[in-house]
């Protein structure tokens, strides 16, 4: 099965089109880690494959990794699940923080 990159400068909101952001600005996030894309590529049963230390081309000091994900559809409607998976996956995480404190 064919393999996409997903990169956290795909979905960050504090990037431009340009800069590499390939969402809406309503779906972005702030500072998306790859381990969180993992989580929901799982959760969509993307066959996710991390790695770690690759560097966004246009950033290549920055290496924040990377994930490759199954192709099952078109790399934009890929990155909007992921984006609104991630989105869902921190309010959870807020509402458990939440409860015990």
């Amino acid at each position: 099965m064919k393999k996409i990159v997903i990169w956290p400068a795909n979905l960050a909101s504090g990037r431009t089109r340009s800069q590499g952001r390939a969402v809406p600005r309503r779906l972005s996030l702030r500072s998306p880690k790859v381990e969180e894309i993992e989580e929901v590529a799982l959760r969509l049963n993307l066959q996710p494959e991390v790695e770690r230390g690759k560097a966004y081309p246009k950033r290549h000091w920055d290496k924040s990794g990377r994930v490759l994900v199954a192709k099952v559809d078109r790399k934009g409607a890929i990155l909007r699940e992921i984006a609104e998976g991630i989105k869902e996956l921190r309010m959870q995480q807020q509402k458990r923080s939440k409860h015990k404190a």
